[in-house]
């Protein structure tokens, strides 16, 4: 590749050397990836093409893994607010195997958290 400024200063690039220009040979490789591996591009048409429907693929499968998730996530927290919210004493059990009850401000802070992390959900 050749840069040339031609004599109103306007600058061109051209794949051959032109006489009436100022400029030179430019280097216009490109820069190398941050990892340091460059892969081949594939070699055909058919290549590319399988390679993007691959892509497409892998890129649907992540997205409904994720919404899976995100749907076990939102289930889980319906029902810790149905849990919470019913009125009754909660208590869970401690390492002694004593049952602890949990206090009003602590059931009342944890509720709020629930439902502010139910924003979230569809």
């Amino acid at each position: 590749m050749y840069k040339c400024v031609d004599e109103r200063g306007v600058t061109h690039y051209t794949d051959k050397p032109r006489p009436d220009c100022k400029g030179g040979k430019v280097d216009i490789r490109p820069i190398p990836p941050v990892s340091g591996e460059t892969a081949a591009p594939p070699s055909s048409f058919a290549a590319q093409d399988a390679e993007f429907r691959r892509r497409q693929i892998e890129g649907a499968q992540a997205e409904e893994k994720e919404k899976a998730a995100l749907d076990q996530r939102c289930a889980r927290l319906r029902r810790e607010l149905d849990f919470l919210s019913h009125g009754g004493r909660i208590s869970n059990v401690d390492a002694q195997g004593r049952r602890v009850y949990v206090d009003d401000a602590t059931r009342a802070s944890r509720l709020a958290q629930v439902k502010d992390q139910l924003r979230l959900c569809p």
